[in-house]
């Protein structure tokens, strides 16, 4: 098995499993942790395991550039195509990006799909590391699972619909069992 050359961090970031391979979201790891942790511009990418050749595949660029603080996500859309969510920290501007082609050695993405200002609905930040997410093109809707972000409650589940021209409504899910995740 060939394991990714250099030194990128896959973190807390799931997988997404699509046409028989699997996708992560990685950034290239921090040098240290030291004083100046958080203020390193690192590389960020997609990268793939092709489980028919069982290697990694090359780097993809992504159709944007984050930071170690901001939320990315990745979700499947049908059976051909994949999305990735991105929300920085500082302006908490919410994109969606959707591939137009996926293969273990190419990645090409089409124009955003949805592009929604958050702080004037919420004013927070989905979850890094608890996050997904799921949407349907025909609607142009989007729909975010986290934890609720409005109570002292870390165990609240709540789903996130979010859509064109200000649309938002939170369905609240229920208790977790698990206060993180």
């Amino acid at each position: 098995m060939s394991l990714p050359t250099g030194r990128q961090s896959f973190m807390h970031r799931r997988g997404v499993s699509l046409k028989g391979n699997t996708y992560w979201f990685a950034q290239e790891k921090y040098p240290d942790r030291g004083p100046l942790y958080g203020l390193y511009d690192v590389a960020d990418f997609l990268i793939c395991f092709d489980f028919t050749r069982e290697r990694f595949g090359p780097r993809f660029p992504l159709p944007f550039h984050s930071k170690i603080e901001d939320t990315v996500t990745l979700s499947r859309v049908g059976e051909e195509q994949l999305a990735v969510l991105f929300q920085p920290w500082d302006t908490l501007h919410m994109e969606i990006w959707v591939t137009t082609k996926i293969e273990p050695e190419v990645a090409l993405w089409n124009k955003v799909f949805l592009s929604v200002a958050m702080k004037p609905l919420t004013d927070f930040q989905f979850g890094v590391t608890q996050g997904s997410f799921f949407i349907d093109q025909e609607m142009k809707v989007a729909v975010v699972l986290d934890k609720d972000k409005h109570v002292n409650s870390p165990t609240r589940n709540v789903a996130y619909i979010i859509g064109e021209d200000g649309y938002y409504r939170e369905v609240d899910l229920g208790e977790s069992t698990k206060e993180l995740y």
